[in-house]
């Protein structure tokens, strides 16, 4: 009997073995994922081998082998976003999920001070600002080349003692953010074919920087990349570039003319902002998103000059119907600009900073003036206001110093002019005034609003009518000639920093007594007013 059961259990034993068999397929592991037709579910990349087997959902962040990697807003790439500061080697994943990983976040590695081996793949095109900042690969002066650091086809990051002309290694993908950032001695640069991406703020405050060439790959200028790189005179921008990122070229005080390729479709906001010497602006005529008119740029489908310069005569034939944010900011030499009829808007700081601008008629066609659009005018003696302008923004017209005449159309229906005074006439708050401004005393103004004269460096007295009740903040800041204001007791706020930088203040003409002075709410920063003398129960000449 023992040898049946023996015979019965030896048939059971071969036959589940070949079961097994034939399962794991030659004797294969069900489990193990490197067999054929099997999941690793490790591994986002490895669907299996099933054709019709979808891959994983990409997750929002994963961590592998101690980098944290994060999946952008839109879905489409990875970001490597931290890292276990005990590495001491990395491989920066070029995929996962099927989706590539592209960026380098701000300081990943930043303090990764065993890192001492690092592999970038070439799918990465951006690297932020000190993203391997005191690594030991970073730390260790034999991998800086002439004082320039590289990992594999990435450039880092320069010395700022740089000096002179440099090229950039070929085969060289990205320059990261803020790489050249202050290298004050860097004469020129050679950017290679091989670079597509030039980081945020790269060759930011290189103030001796005369010659720029940029290599025939590069699409992506980032924001700030050349920002203040005062002796840049000319640069050409070739064919592959589609994106000029915000202040680009800010504050480029030599640069005098710009030509846009017909390849850009994206040109950040003040990206040629302060160039005070530009004098020619031109895009290719083939450009479907911009082109250039009189020395403006105008984007073409909303109709938007986005950079004018001192040279521009604003096209008249109905391609500009606005004026954008910062479109002539710094442009120091404009004298003059002619407003066309077909113009609804004028964008915030347009005109900001333009300090030969002496005089500006604003059409009727105008609907709103932006905040600060013609603020720190030095120059701007005269302003007409049209009958359409319905919106004026805060501090449109502070610290226009030489300002003496404020005119607003009489059949305006929202503002109204007296005696170089701009009131909101609904609400009877009076935005603007200048240095020849008497504010009326019929009722008219009951609130001096934030900024109204501010800047008024030439206003030498001011008398605040008995129906005022607020002076709002920064109203009289910087009104460096006054040394005399009324105001009466009826007032019951003076805002932050109304009469700050008021230096020469010497006298307060106040109509209440010293008991209602003191019941005012008086905020901070208003030191000029408190330390002049208080003249009580003024009863006026």
């Amino acid at each position: 009997m023992k040898k049946v059961l023996t015979l019965l259990l030896a048939l059971l034993l071969a036959l589940g073995c070949a079961l097994l068999a034939t399962a794991c397929g030659e004797g294969g592991d069900p489990t193990d994922p490197d067999q054929p037709g099997v999941t690793d579910p490790t591994d986002p990349d490895d669907p299996g081998d099933d054709p019709d087997q979808p891959k994983p959902a990409p997750v929002p962040v994963v961590t592998e082998n101690g980098i944290t990697y994060t999946l952008s807003d839109d879905g489409t790439y990875y970001t490597v976003s931290d890292a276990d500061p005990s590495l001491s080697s990395v491989a920066i994943a070029e995929s996962l999920y099927g989706l590539p990983v592209t960026d380098i976040f701000d300081f990943a590695f930043e303090d990764c001070t065993s890192l001492t081996a690092i592999t970038i793949p070439d799918s990465v095109t951006y690297i932020g600002s000190g993203a391997f900042y005191n690594t030991a690969y970073y730390n260790e002066e034999s991998n800086w080349e002439n004082g320039v650091l590289y990992i594999g086809n990435h450039l880092i990051e320069a010395k700022e003692t740089i000096s002179g002309a440099y090229t950039i290694k070929a085969g060289t993908k990205t320059i990261a953010d803020e790489a050249f950032y202050n290298c004050t001695s860097l004469a020129s640069i050679t950017i290679p074919d091989s670079v597509t991406f030039i980081g945020d703020s790269a060759f930011s405050s290189c103030d001796s920087l005369a010659s720029v060439t940029i290599g025939g790959s590069v699409t992506s200028i980032g924001d700030g990349a050349f920002y203040w790189c005062s002796s840049l005179a000319s640069v050409t921008i070739p064919d592959s570039v589609t994106f000029i990122g915000d202040e680009a070229f800010y504050s480029c005080d030599s640069l005098a003319s710009v030509t846009i390729p017909d390849s850009v479709t994206s040109i950040g906001e003040g990206a040629f902002l302060d160039c005070s010497s530009l004098v020619s602006i031109t895009v290719d005529p083939a450009n479907t998103v911009y082109h250039s008119d009189g020395d403006c740029l105008i984007e073409t489908a909303s109709k938007t000059l986005i950079v004018g310069c001192k040279n521009s005569v604003i096209p008249s034939d109905g391609s500009v119907t606005s004026i954008g944010d910062w479109a002539f900011c710094g442009c120091d030499s404009l004298t003059s600009i002619t407003i066309p009829d077909s113009v609804t808007s004028i964008g915030s700081y347009a005109f900001y900073f333009c300090d030969s601008l002496d005089s500006v008629t604003i059409p009727n066609s105008v609907t709103s003036i932006g905040y600060e659009a013609f603020s720190d005018c030095n120059s701007l003696a005269s302003v007409t206001i049209g009958a359409g302008v319905t919106s004026i923004g805060d501090d449109a017209f502070s610290n226009c110093g030489s300002l003496d005449s404020i005119i607003v159309d009489p059949d305006n229906a929202v503002y109204h002019s007296d005696e170089n005074c701009v009131i909101e006439t609904a609400s009877k708050t009076l935005i603007a005034g200048c240095k020849n401004s008497v504010i009326p005393s019929d009722g008219s103004v009951k609130y001096i609003g934030e900024d109204a004269f501010s800047g008024c460096s030439s206003l030498s007295s001011i008398t605040i009518p008995d129906s005022v009740t607020s002076i709002d903040e920064y109203a009289f800041w910087y009104c460096t000639s006054l040394v005399s204001v009324t105001i009466p007791n009826n007032v019951t706020y003076i805002g932050s920093s109304a009469f700050e930088n008021c230096d020469s203040l010497a006298t307060v003409y106040y109509t209440g007594t010293e008991a209602e002075w003191k019941a005012i709410e008086i905020d901070s920063w208003n030191d000029d007013l408190l330390d002049a003398e208080i003249v009580f129960n003024h009863k006026g000449n």
